[in-house]
């Protein structure tokens, strides 16, 4: 639990909240800029981007954030305003204001919860609970050979597997239930950097 300096300790480390990043930013650089931007935001996933710029609105950082509806009880009414306080987090470490760690607290006890709390999305794991064992088996083994390939040759390698599979749209909703967030969002990356 954060202390009124707000410092964090978790695990035998010390993190600084968001809050605290954010009181330290405005006392050091009162003339820069703090914005958000709504990245994303679908049922089942908000994406976040704060930047930091000079007076002069020159880009000095930026932090990206995602969350998803279903990885936690406060995420199913709160994933907007969890992922822009990571991505204010994320942006304020870039900038050097990061504290003992580059993970904010908030980041690291959500981090956490969800690997104690471990959730597919909601739908998709709703649609995995529909199939029957025999097409279970087959999309379970290729979310096996696609996670081997993202942990041997990385997401691009990854992605190009799955998408090589040519699953429908039901499949892949089922099939990215067998993934975690982590590495759903490793392999949305590097989607997310074909269509830029």
């Amino acid at each position: 639990m954060a202390n009124d300096s707000g410092i964090v300790n978790i695990h035998g480390k010390s993190y600084q909240t968001v809050a605290l990043r954010v009181q330290k930013f405005r006392e050091a650089h009162k003339d820069f800029s703090l914005t958000t931007e709504l990245v994303s935001r679908d049922e089942d996933c908000v994406v976040m981007k704060a930047t930091i710029a000079n007076e002069q609105g020159r880009v000095l950082a930026t932090g990206h954030s995602e969350e998803y509806r279903a990885s936690s009880q406060i995420n199913k009414t709160s994933a907007l305003e969890n992922a822009e306080t990571s991505a204010i987090g994320r942006a304020l470490a870039a900038l050097g204001l990061a504290g003992t760690e580059f993970a904010s607290a908030d980041e690291v006890a959500n981090a956490i919860h969800q690997q104690k709390n471990p959730k597919p999305l909601s739908v998709a794991g709703e649609a995995w609970e529909a199939l029957d064992e025999d097409e279970k088996r087959f999309l379970q083994n290729i979310a096996d050979q696609v996670r081997s390939i993202l942990e041997n040759e990385g997401p691009a390698e990854a992605m190009k597997h799955l998408e090589a599979q040519k699953l429908d749209s039901d499949e892949k909703v089922c099939i990215w239930s067998r993934f975690s967030s982590a590495e759903r969002s490793a392999m949305k990356k590097v989607n997310e950097r074909k269509v830029a």
